[in-house]
C-alpha cells in the first residue's frame, strides 16, 4: 500500500509552493500524491478500501485541475488547510528563474513529517489489520435489502428469506417459502421483517414459477422506513467455478446472518447454481452474492444424497440468468417496470 511518509512529504512541499503562490510547482507535487493514490486504488481488495481511495482521488484531482486552470484559489487554500481570509501571508509569485526545477513527479524530496491532521489520507493506508473482510462488507451493504419471511395459516407456518430488487417494493424469494403444500395454495398471511426490527410488513405474491422455485412478491414501500436494494449481476456468464460467494439467510427463523462458500458449478445438469455455503431450513430464498455484492442466484435446496451416498456441500440455487428471464417475462406480460 501507500508510503505514509512519502504522501506527507509530497503534501508538505505542495503546501509550501501554494504559500509561495507557485501553482505550477505545487501541482507537480499534487500529481505525485495522485500517483500514489492511483496505485493504492489498483491494489485495493475490498469495496470499502476502493471507495475511500476514490473519495481521496476526487478531492485531489479537483485541486490539480484548479491549480492548472485558475492557480491558487480559495478552494486550493482550503484543501491545504490554509486560511482564505489573507490573515496568513502568501508570498508573491516567483519569477521563472527563481522557481525550482521539478524534473519528474517521482522525485523524492527531503522527507519532513507532517502532523496527521494536515492531510486526510484515510483509505490510502493499509487497514488490513482492522478490516473485517469482504464477507462482512458485503453483508453490511446488503443487510437492509434482505428480509426474514414468515408465511402462515391457522395450522402451518413456513419461515424463509427474501431480498428486495426494486425501490418500488418488489422482492424475490422461493416459491416453496410462500406456498402451502398441504393446502395446495399460497399462505394467506405472508410477512417480512428486517434485521434488528421486530415490526412486520405485509407481502403479496404476484407471480411464481415452481420449476425454478422463484416467486416475485410485493410490499408497499410507503409503509416501510429505510431499506436497500440488492444489485443483480448483469452478466451471469461472468460467474466462474471456484468463485467465492456469500449467502444471507434466516436459518430456523433465528435472524438474518451471512455464511460463505464457493461456487461448485455455475450450471449443474439440473440447471442450478451449486455452491458450498452451509445452508439450513429458513435460508431458502436468500440471495447468493459475489465478492462485489451482486446477486448471482437464489438459495433454494440441498442435495443430501447422490446414488444413496451422503452428499456434503451441494447446495442448489436458481441462477440469476434464469431469474432475469422470468422477471423479463412477468414484467412484459403485466406492464411492470421494476
Amino acid at each position: 500500500m501507500v508510503d505514509r511518509d512519502k504522501i506527507a512529504t509530497f503534501y508538505f512541499n505542495a503546501r509550501e509552493f501554494v504559500k509561495q503562490n507557485n501553482p505550477k510547482a505545487a501541482r507537480a507535487y499534487v500529481l505525485a500524491i495522485l500517483n500514489n493514490a492511483v496505485a493504492t486504488y489498483n491494489q485495493a481488495k475490498t469495496i470499502l478500501a476502493k471507495a475511500k481511495t476514490q473519495v481521496f482521488l476526487d478531492t485531489w484531482l479537483a485541486v490539480s485541475r484548479e491549480l492548472r486552470t485558475n492557480g491558487i484559489t480559495d478552494f486550493v487554500l482550503k484543501c491545504f488547510g490554509l486560511p482564505t481570509n489573507k490573515n496568513e501571508q502568501v508570498l508573491p509569485n516567483k519569477s521563472a528563474e527563481q522557481q525550482p526545477e521539478i524534473s519528474t513527479i517521482a522525485d523524492t524530496p527531503t522527507q519532513r513529517h507532517l502532523p496527521s491532521n494536515e492531510i486526510d489520507i484515510a483509505g490510502l493506508i493499509d487497514e488490513s489489520a482492522g478490516a473485517q473482510g469482504w464477507r462482512a462488507e458485503v453483508f453490511e451493504k446488503n443487510k437492509m435489502a434482505v428480509v426474514g419471511i414468515s408465511a402462515s395459516n391457522s395450522e402451518h407456518t413456513s419461515t424463509g428469506t427474501g431480498f428486495i430488487i426494486s425501490s418500488k417494493g418488489y422482492l424475490l424469494t422461493n416459491d416453496h417459502v410462500v406456498y402451502d403444500e398441504n393446502a395446495q395454495g399460497y399462505f394467506p398471511k405472508i410477512q417480512m421483517t428486517f434485521a434488528g426490527d421486530k415490526k412486520k410488513y405485509k407481502l403479496t405474491v404476484l407471480f411464481s414459477d415452481k420449476n425454478s422455485d422463484v416467486a416475485l412478491c410485493f410490499f408497499d414501500p410507503n409503509n416501510v422506513g429505510e431499506f436497500a436494494v440488492v444489485r443483480r449481476i448483469a452478466d451471469y456468464s461472468r460467474v466462474l467455478q471456484g468463485a467465492e460467494c456469500l449467502v444471507i439467510g434466516n436459518a430456523f427463523g433465528m435472524g438474518l446472518a451471512p455464511f460463505a462458500g464457493g461456487v461448485r458449478f455455475t450450471k449443474s445438469n439440473d440447471g442450478n447454481l451449486v455452491h458450498t455455503a452451509p445452508s439450513n431450513p429458513g435460508d431458502s430464498g436468500g440471495p447468493v452474492l459475489n465478492r462485489q455484492g451482486e446477486c448471482i442466484g437464489i438459495n433454494k435446496s440441498k442435495t443430501l444424497t447422490v446414488d444413496n451416498v451422503s452428499a456434503d456441500g451441494y447446495v442448489n440455487a436458481t441462477p440469476m440468468d434464469k431469474i432475469d428471464e422470468l422477471l423479463t417475462k412477468w414484467c412484459s406480460q403485466n406492464d411492470i417496470v421494476l
